[in-house]
């Protein structure tokens, strides 16, 4: 198989973000959606090795914020926060780029300075996690490489787990979340 290095990676991601913004959008169109397109489109030049390169890369950091302290975040900004809906939330934090991605890793508090904008409206991308997988079937005909192993299964988040619900908790570990939605919830 094919290798995607981090930087390749990273750059396909902030060019079809870059993409997606220069984009003229129709009123109420989503973000997120134009967004997808934009990655199918880079991803459509590659060859199908690469592609399933970059979704193993794609699936390597979405299991890095695998955290107890993101879910935590994700639960307060949304009001709640599923298994389901921490995945999707995993995968918007991908969405935004090396920048966004790795500083939210590095301070979850910053997401109170990031969600709300024209080009973040929301921390949820569910079919952003599968645009690689689609791309590839269009190209092959058949579905994504993917086996497996002891190193890609992750049963726990990592770091301690917090109580999402303890608000003195939360707005000691996430100040400026917490001041910019008192009520818990976008």
């Amino acid at each position: 198989m094919s290798i995607m290095t981090e930087t390749r990676f990273w750059e396909i991601i902030d060019s079809s973000r870059e993409a997606a913004r220069l984009q003229e959008r129709q009123p109420n169109q989503d973000f997120l959606a134009l967004h997808e397109q934009s990655l199918a489109d880079a991803l459509r030049q590659l060859p199908p090795e690469e592609i399933a390169a970059f979704d193993d890369r794609f699936r390597a950091y979405h299991r890095f914020a695998y955290r107890w302290d993101l879910w935590a975040a994700a639960y307060w900004l949304h009001g709640g926060c599923s298994d389901d809906g921490f995945t999707d939330f995993r995968a918007c934090l991908i969405s935004l780029g090396r920048v966004l991605y790795f500083k939210v890793l590095q301070e979850p508090d910053s997401l109170a300075d990031i969600v709300d904008h024209p080009d973040v409206p929301y921390m949820q991308a569910e079919g952003f996690q599968y645009v690689a997988s689609r791309v590839y079937e269009e190209k092959t005909g058949e579905r994504i490489p993917y086996e497996p192993s002891d190193s890609h299964v992750v049963r726990e988040p990592a770091g301690e787990r917090l109580d999402h619900d303890d608000e003195e908790l939360m707005r000691e570990r996430f100040p400026k979340l917490v001041a910019r939605f008192p009520e818990m919830g976008d």
